[in-house]
Parts: C-alpha cells; structure tokens; sequence
C-alpha cells in the first residue's frame, strides 16, 4: 500500500472515531485526541509533547509545569482505555486502529490486513474400501491398504482452514469481543436536553459557549462565560484544534452545539442585545469537509419569526476558521418570559458557538472601545477598553513612550501594526467611528529614520477610504503626539460588520485604539 493510501486510511479512521459518539460526554479527551492526530497527520508528530498539549489543547496557561500538574498524564491514560473499549467493541473489524503506546502521546495507526475468504468446511472422508488382497502374493496379508491419490485436496483444504483459525485466534487474543457493527444512523450523537432548571431569569450580562460542558471560562478581557445550557437537540461537539482569526481569546472556541436544535431562555423583561458567534471549522478549504459557499446553509429564527433566513456561515465571515458575531438589538423575551431560539438546517446542520445577551438602552447597542493592547484599559473617565479582539493579521507591540496626550495617554500604549483589518459586528445602524494613533517608532532614537515621510498607509470602512496617504506626525504636529481621527454616519455592512482596513503605503500602517459608538 503506497503511504497516500496510508494516510488517507488514518484520516478517515480518525474522523470516524470524532463522528462516532465516543467522546460526547467527553470533550476534553475528543479535543487531546483531536489534538495529538491533527499533528501526526500533518506530519508535526514531533511536536506533540506533554507541555504542547497542556498548554494548546487543554487550555493550561503558559506556565504549565508538568511536575506539578499531571493533567496530561491523566488524560491519556484515560484516553488510552477508552479507545482500547472502542477496538474492543464498535470499532472491532476496522481496517485501521489507532493506539496510544504506554509513556507516550504520539498515535500510532496500525492496518490490519483483510480477512480470508471463508473457507468451507471439509466434509468426513468416506473410507474407501480395503484393497482387495493381491492373490497368491506372499505379502497379501502384511500390507495395509494406501490412500487414495484422490484424497491429498482434502487434506490441503483442512490445512487452509487450521492456519485461518490460527490468524483468527491470534487477532481475537487482542480484541476478544465478538464483531459488532453498529448500524450508520446510530453513530450519529442522540439529540441531547438539558436538564438543569429553566425557569429562573438568566442575572444581568449572560454569555455562554455553545457545546461547552466544563466550569466557568474567564477570558483575559475579564469576561465570564457559562457552560451550554437551555438547550433542546442538536448536540456537542469539540472543534478541530486550529487557529480561528478574530477570535477574542485563543483558548475561547473549543466547542460548539450543532445539528437542529432550540434554546429556550428565562429572562428578565426589558431589552438586550443579542451577540451570536460562529466560526466556520467543518466546510471550506483545508478543512476536513472541503466545500466552499453553499456548503452549509441554515435558518435562525427568533421567538417564531425568522432572524437569519439563509445563513450562510463561511460567506458570511469571508473564509473559513474565521469567528463571524451577528449583533441585533431590542431583543426581548415572548410572553412566556424566555427568550426562544431556533436553529434549522437547510443544506447543512445548523451550528453555534457562542451567545451573548446584554442588557441595553432599547434601540442602542454598547460601544465597542478596543486598544492595541493585550489587556482591558479603563481611561481616565472611566470608560473600559476591551484588549485587542476582531483583529485580522498584522502585529501587535506595546510601547513604553511617554504620549504628549495625557486625557487619554493609556490608549497609545500598544499598537497593531501591517497590513492588517478589524471586523468589527454591528446592529443596523449609523455609528461613529474615533481612530486613535500616536507615531512612537519613526523618529525616535532606536528608530533612526526620520519621522516625517517615513510612515505613510491608507484607511478604509467597508472599502470606503476614510484616510488616504495619511502621515500621522504630520497631522499630530510630531512624533509622540496622540491624534484622534472621527468619522460619522458609518453603517455595517450586509453581514452586519465595519470593516477597517488598514493598507500600508510606506512602511507599516498602524493603529493604537478604535471606538465605535451609536449615534443618536
């Protein structure tokens, strides 16, 4: 077997084994599982270590210790006897099977060759009859009668079918459980419900991720997030372990609820702002289920009437592995007092990754303040600035300079810097935009360049240019000097996002803070 066929053979085993139900009411093995085959796969075994797996797919912080933390060593000798239960039973007659060698975490594949034909069983020899005695022949009577040349196939099949029982026996001292095929329909998750009580009102900001089952999950904007909850059908399911652009933390989207399915939430009377999350980790290019636009189309719709009609998750966010928030405000509960949610496939099961309701001013949502920075900044008027988040590529650095703007000197800290986008999700309506820059590297001593010319980039809003060749220096009066640019009347587009562009013209562009606010 070539090693294409090899790998082909692995990855399909691999994805069997994710759609098989083994690890629905495991998430945290599907994701190591997950993890340690996903880089064997791409040929980046070498990478799979104890500290790589603790910090990259069981969400420990960087400055895991694995003599004092001993997660990994527990999860894979739990993930070792599960998969063994799994050979033993549903995945016995497998042409593949994937094993987890003692004091390691590299998988190993191993194919199993078909088995042999069935092989007849031979039937009894009939005993010919004794070979009539030579007459008058002295040895007539000492001679014992010969088989017949006609018999020698019969011994050969027997033979055949002694080896067969040998290689069978040999494969059934490892897997001693009989063959049991489980039907397609039944490897399919059962719809799941929630059992918890749905009767009292959901208190203040309420964020949850979809699919999720562990305890509370603090981000580094300071925000908390509940386990999955409320929900009727669908069911779990663990995200392949991949960076998705724009996220507002890289340990956030591990999970997500998908097939159909229903939330039903108590709230209290008044109006929210509804934040929906999705991310795009099945269908589109490199991912396993390939596609592209259309692949998978699904209905949201909101207290019986319809939300989103067609959506359409990877056109929505421009690509795949791409976290996508539908923002909608004036939300409220039914008569009932819950809040109802449903998610309808169309030509693909629905999904979901993440929820927020927010409590808000009817008619308006929050502001969105960001800094190029990797922690939440609260200005001098009190005003909470989120750490970067909705960021697609370019670099982020944090400066020590001293910003000759002392109202809002924190906000010039850090910068992002390239040639970079954020996308940034809006309700319909018009907004006004406030760009933040400060020039903090040209013209400063460990630049040696000059300020004036030495940085100079274009700004867009949903392929509108709000800034053309624009030199910060020379707009701030010199480096070091903090500058706000503001734009009004700004609208999301179709998808419900701002989209700011920021394309270099000479050197790098660069931004320090951005705040979106709704106007009156």
């Amino acid at each position: 077997m070539d090693a294409s066929t090899a790998l082909e053979q692995e990855r399909a085993e691999v994805h069997a084994l994710l759609q098989s139900g083994l690890f629905d009411k495991a998430p945290r093995l599907g994701t190591f599982f997950r993890y340690i085959c996903e880089r064997h796969l791409e040929g980046r075994g070498d990478e799979i270590k104890e500290y790589c797996i603790a910090v990259e797919a069981l969400g420990r912080p960087a400055d895991f210790d694995p003599k004092k933390d001993s997660i990994v060593r527990v999860e894979a000798h739990r993930l070792r006897r599960r998969l063994e239960e799994y050979y033993s039973r549903e995945g016995l007659g497998h042409s593949v099977s994937i094993v987890i060698p003692n004091g390691q975490y590299r998988p190993q594949f191993i194919l199993h060759p078909p088995a042999p034909a069935a092989v007849p069983a031979p039937t009894a020899a009939v005993p010919e009859p004794p070979a009539k005695a030579v007459e008058n022949s002295p040895l007539s009577a000492s001679v014992a009668p010969t088989p017949s040349r006609r018999r020698w196939p019969v011994v050969a099949l027997a033979t055949i079918a002694a080896a067969a029982c040998v290689w069978l026996a040999i494969r059934a001292y490892h897997r001693p459980a009989p063959v049991v095929h489980r039907p397609a329909a039944s490897r399919q998750p059962i719809n799941e419900v929630w059992k918890g009580p749905a009767t009292e009102p959901a208190e203040g900001v309420f964020r949850m991720l979809t699919g999720y089952h562990g305890p509370p999950f603090t981000d580094h904007q300071g925000h908390t997030w509940n386990a999955d909850a409320y929900f009727t059908g669908g069911h779990s399911l663990d995200l392949p372990h991949r960076f998705i652009e724009g996220q507002p933390d890289p340990h956030l989207l591990k999970t997500e609820r998908t097939g159909q399915f229903q939330y039903d939430i108590p709230l209290h009377p008044g109006a929210y702002e509804l934040r929906l999350g999705f991310a795009e980790t099945e269908f589109g290019q490199s991912n396993p289920g390939g596609g592209g636009e259309s692949t998978r189309i699904f209905q949201v719709s909101m207290n019986g009437k319809v939300l989103l009609s067609a959506m359409d998750p990877l056109a929505e966010a421009g690509a795949p592995n791409r976290f996508h928030v539908r923002v909608f405000k004036d939300v409220s509960p039914a008569a009932d007092g819950k809040l109802h949610l449903r998610f309808d496939p169309l030509t693909g099961p629905a999904f979901l990754n993440s929820m927020e309701l927010l409590p808000s001013p009817p008619g308006r949502i929050h502001p969105v303040r960001i800094v190029a920075q990797s922690k939440p900044v609260i200005d001098s008027d009190g005003r909470l600035w989120a750490a970067d988040e909705y960021y697609i590529g370019g670099s982020l650095v944090f400066r020590r300079n001293q910003v000759l703007n002392p109202v809002a000197e924190d906000l010039y800290q850090g910068e992002r810097y390239g040639n970079f986008a954020y996308h940034i999700p809006l309700a319909p309506g018009k907004y006004r935009l406030t760009l933040h820059f400060a020039e903090t590297w040209f013209g400063m001593p460990e630049s040696h360049e000059p300020a004036l010319n030495s940085r100079i980039f274009n700004v867009f809003a949903n392929g509108t240019a709000l800034l053309r060749d624009f030199q910060i220096v020379k707009d701030a009066g010199g480096p070091n000097r903090g500058i706000a640019k503001v734009f009004e009347n700004l609208e999301p587009n179709a998808q419900g996002i701002l989209r700011l562009e920021f394309v270099p013209v000479r050197n790098y562009a660069e931004v320090n803070a951005i705040e979106v606010v709704e106007m009156n």
